[in-house]
């Protein structure tokens, strides 16, 4: 330094000059003089140079102006120091490779130090502008970017260079699911920006360091020793090495030692994902160094990571960081041209392993300023020590920077996009704003997908809730790890208050649910009610409900079951169905009701049974039909009346009383009464009915009136008989349904439909009655006056005395009555329909004389032809009454045909007068015990005929009626006696009359 008084100021040629756009002036000079540098730099660290600065050393500035210089303008100003290279040295080879080295950083300290005699010292401490990320933390969420791209986005925040040496495409790794991105989701979680790219970059093999030329200093990174340049000065791409104790005119490292260490020879890694929880994430990288155990193995877990590829890069990095410091050396010297980041190649070195290429890992530089005392200027002392590191080893930041962890659960908001009330994906995930996220938008932008807990999960079976947005849940993290969250449950707030009203509900828990869009009261749950005294378990399904029990169910209601059902409700039940009612059962059907049963039905009723049918009813029978009544028995139609009474008693009341039998009317009793003058109610009503004969006293005797014209039943009837198989003549019904002339009392009218006994619906064929006025012949309702007959119902219980009928020994036959039920003889209703004959009956219209037939009582034997017509003995129910005979019932069975008797009926009984000849036919008598198939006749309610039942024991004969046909034969009635044994015809009949009611 020289000095030139007459200027008076400092003007001097000096070799390291600082340089600042803040830097005070003096005299319009800079203040601050270099006086020391001391400082640091290392690959991946920060560096710290503290500067010793002095006033100038000009008598024109006083010590106590130079000692309040202005430094505040100077902090957070880049600062930078030029030191001159001398290059290899200053002899012969001097001058080789001379330039400059620069120093810069940014000013963040300076202050006042001390007054060294004729000036005063500053000191100034110099950082990077990295530095100043150390001075800024935050909570940030970074989705779906690379480390590259994440160390980009923080680092953009700072306007100085970055240069990024590093393969890219390294970090972009394509995993095997385009889910696992390299940061799907990663959190700045209350780090400073430096710490926590600091740490990605330490996780992920990245490193940096500094760069200083034209007064900047540029940040470097990279992740390969390809990376790093050598010095700009040729003079230092090769440095010498030379001992301590000899000097030499040239920069040296006098002194430098290699060190070898034991390192592990493996790093194995693994992780876990959830999308593919059976793959195999664990990957290892060998690299084992050759000394003694060197094969030690580290393992960490969580690797970090959800797919192999991306493990296969951590573990390598992982066994490069442990490698890197298996050797290192250490050197000094005098070499300032050198600086981090650079290589050099070492030469002279007595150990030839030592003399290789390095890589400068860690510098130290000391720069002191010294006066000459002679007064010629100033000279300076250079002191430098380095760690490096052979190119052949790839450099790795130790991970020193600590990963923050979470100390317990947070709140955060279930968050979607709008218009939506629940956002999910595939595996119930939602998405959340975290409380501390102040970059969050309240979109489903916010977070990454996050895990639900459920109370329960399993394949394809467990519990599942979707927490809704706007929802607030408790949020963990697996591990502590902020960069995988997980909810575990949800809370309440006053926005989402609890369902119930708290705490005056405290007593009520459980489970309801929320209609999407709907209001508070469209829900389905499960409500429980612990009051005491008030307990309740409420269940509610805002539409549908469906439940499904692939076992046994069972249910049980201590009290009371209430069902209420707002339109139709269907039941369906595969098997049996059994309902029990231990008191009263009530059943109201508000429209019509349909009831359809495939098999047998049983009604079973203890007490009082009472049917009220307030429009038309219709009873159809498509077998037998048996009503057995343990007391009285009264049908009432308006002024009509039949009334049964268990003694035998019949009693038929009306205005008029018509009995028509289209074939034949048999009135059998001891003794026979016409109008007698008891003037009781029944008399009454026989008047009423009968008033052309006086009332008069008459001995026992039969009353037969036959209808002679009518032509005997075809033979094909008697073929009938022959379907003995009583079942089969049923499905001749349609002539049974000349069997309805039992209940002819009604159907008389309808004899002449017997014609159309085919419509064995015959239950009609009844109402057809009025056709059978139609048929004169019919008219021998004659018959139908037999009606009173009936009502010596009680007479079939005399029924027994026919049983007398010992010749009926040929009864055999009569059992065949059963055949009888077979109406096949009514088939041979088709005869009635010769009803010319039966034109001839017009003098049976005469029939109130024929009442008289009590002749034909005599018929009796004859009857048996009658008993044909007696098909309507099996009407006479009354025997039924005799439930006794109803056993009997077999023959009933029958009774379909005698369904189908109705109209048959009318015809029969015509047919029948000749048939009694046909007694021989008796046998055909079983067919027409088929009558009793009349027993379907019942449909015909003509009940009185059933009175008339003890005939029908003569019926079999009548059943031999088909042969009548042969009425000549009719002198063979004497045959019909046989129809003794057709009484008991009237056990069947008795079934038959069941029917009829």
């Amino acid at each position: 330094m020289s000095m030139n008084s007459s200027e008076g100021r400092i003007n001097q040629e000096r070799t390291v000059a600082i340089r600042s756009d803040a830097m005070p002036q003096l005299l319009g000079q800079p203040a601050l003089r270099f006086l020391s540098l001391r400082g640091e730099e290392h690959l991946g660290k920060l560096y710290t140079y503290e500067l010793l600065l002095r006033t100038p050393d000009d008598f024109h500035v006083p010590l106590s102006t130079s000692a309040n210089l202005d430094l505040k303008a100077m902090i957070g100003t880049e600062m930078t120091v030029s030191v001159q290279l001398d290059g290899i040295g200053t002899g012969a080879e001097g001058g080789v490779g001379a330039g400059g080295r620069e120093i810069s950083g940014l000013v963040v300290k300076a202050g006042f130090l001390r007054t060294e005699g004729r000036y005063n010292v500053y000191r100034i401490v110099l950082r990077p502008w990295l530095w100043l990320a150390t001075l800024t933390s935050d909570y940030k969420i970074f989705q779906d970017k690379t480390v590259v791209e994440i160390i980009d986005t923080v680092l953009s925040d700072y306007p100085y260079p970055v240069d990024k040496r590093l393969d890219v495409d390294k970090y972009t790794v394509q995993g095997e699911s385009t889910r696992n991105e390299p940061r799907a989701f990663q959190v700045q979680y209350g780090e400073t920006d430096f710490d926590f790219v600091q740490r990605l970059m330490e996780e992920w093999g990245i490193y940096w360091f500094f760069e200083h030329s034209g007064g900047k200093h540029r940040l470097v990174l990279c992740d390969h020793i390809g990376a790093h340049r050598r010095s700009p000065s040729a003079a230092y791409h090769e440095i010498r090495h030379h001992p301590e104790g000899g000097k030499i005119d040239i920069e040296y490292l006098n002194y430098f030692s290699t060190d070898e260490s034991l390192r592990p020879g493996r790093v194995v890694v693994d992780d876990f994902d959830f999308t593919r929880p059976r793959a195999l994430l664990v990957t290892s990288n060998h690299q084992p160094r050759e000394t003694n155990w060197g094969e030690g193995e580290l393992f960490e877990w969580p690797g970090d990571y959800t797919d192999s590829k991306h493990g296969d890069l951590i573990s390598r990095v992982r066994m490069e960081e442990r490698r890197a410091p298996g050797t290192r050396a250490f050197g000094k010297g005098n070499v300032r041209g050198i600086a981090c980041g650079q290589t050099f190649t070492l030469t002279k070195h007595k150990h030839e392993e030592a003399n290789r290429e390095y890589l400068i890992i860690e510098a130290a530089l000391m720069l002191t300023e010294i006066a000459d005392e002679s007064g010629s200027g100033y000279r300076y002392e250079c002191n430098n020590e380095l760690i490096v590191q052979p190119t052949s080893e790839v450099f790795r930041m130790p991970r020193e920077t600590p990963k923050p962890t979470t100390s317990g659960p947070q709140s955060a908001i279930v968050v979607g996009p709008p218009g939506h009330e629940v956002w999910t994906d595939e595996f119930g995930r939602v998405k959340v704003r975290f409380l501390w996220d102040r970059y969050a938008r309240n979109d489903a932008t916010d977070s990454c997908w996050v895990r639900v807990s459920q109370a329960w999960a399993g394949v394809n079976f467990g519990g599942i809730y979707i927490p809704r947005i706007g929802q607030e849940v408790i949020v963990g993290f697996m591990n502590g790890d902020p960069d995988r969250p997980l909810i575990l449950g949800s809370l309440y707030n006053t926005v989402t208050p609890p369902p119930w009203d708290l705490p005056g509900e405290a007593t009520k828990s459980g489970f309801k649910s929320k209609t999407i869009t709907g209001g508070r009261e469209n829900y389905s749950g499960i409500r429980f009610e612990d009051k005491l005294g008030a307990e309740e378990f409420h269940m509610q399904a805002e539409r549908d409900m469906n439940r499904l029990t692939k076992n046994n169910e069972s249910h049980t209601v201590g009290v009371n079951l209430s069902m209420g059902i707002g339109l139709t409700h269907t039941r369906a039940v595969g098997g049996m169905f059994s309902s029990i009612v231990g008191g009263a059962a009530s059943y109201a059907v508000g429209g019509a009701e349909s009831t359809m049963i495939g098999g047998a039905c049983a009604l079973n009723v203890g007490g009082a049974y009472a049917i009220a049918v307030g429009g038309a009813m219709s009873t159809s029978v498509g077998g037998a039909y048996a009503l057995n009544v343990g007391g009285a028995l009264s049908i009432v139609c308006g002024a009509s009346a039949i009334n049964m009474t268990a003694d035998g008693t019949i009693k038929l009341v009306g205005t008029k009383i018509r009995i028509v039998g289209s074939d034949e009317v048999v009135v059998q009793g001891s003794p026979l009464q016409l109008n007698p003058g008891c003037g009781d109610g029944a008399g009454a009503g026989g008047g009423g009915g009968g008033g052309a004969i006086p009332p008069i006293p008459l001995p026992s005797f039969f009353l037969r009136v036959t209808k002679p014209i009518l032509p005997p039943p075809p033979p094909p009837p008697t073929v009938q008989p022959p379907p003995s198989v009583e079942p089969p003549p049923p499905s001749e019904a349609p002539p049974p349904s000349e069997t309805p002339p039992p209940s002819e009392t009604p159907p008389p009218s309808e004899t002449p439909p017997p014609s159309e006994a085919p419509p064995p619906s015959e239950a009609p064929p009844p109402s057809e009655a009025p056709p059978p006025s139609e048929a004169p012949p019919p008219s021998e309702t004659p018959p139908p006056s037999e009606a009173p007959p009936p009502s010596e119902a009680p007479p079939p219980s005399e029924t027994p005395p026919p049983s007398e009928a010992p010749p009926p020994s040929e009864t055999p036959p009569p059992s065949e009555t059963p055949p009888p039920s077979e109406a096949p003889p009514p088939s041979e209703a088709p005869p009635p329909s010769e009803a010319p004959p039966p034109s001839e009956a017009p003098p049976p219209s005469e029939a109130p004389p024929p009442s008289e037939a009590p002749p034909p009582s005599e018929v009796p034997p004859p009857s048996e032809a009658p008993p044909p017509s007696e098909a309507p003995p099996p009407s006479e129910a009354p025997p039924p009454s005799e439930a006794p005979p109803p056993s009997e019932t077999p023959p009933p069975s029958e009774a379909p045909p005698p369904s189908e008797t109705p109209p048959p009926s009318e015809a029969p009984p015509p047919s029948e007068t000749p048939p009694p000849s046909e007694t021989p036919p008796p046998s055909e008598a079983p067919p027409p015990s088929e009558t009793p198939p009349p027993s379907e006749a019942p449909p015909p309610s003509e009940a009185p005929p059933p009175s008339e039942t003890p005939p029908p024991s003569e019926t079999p004969p009548p059943s031999e009626a088909p042969p009548p046909s042969e009425t000549p034969p009719p002198s063979e009635t004497p045959p019909p006696s046989e129809t003794p044994p057709p009484s008991e015809t009237p056990p069947p009949s008795e079934t038959p009359p069941p029917s009829e009611f």
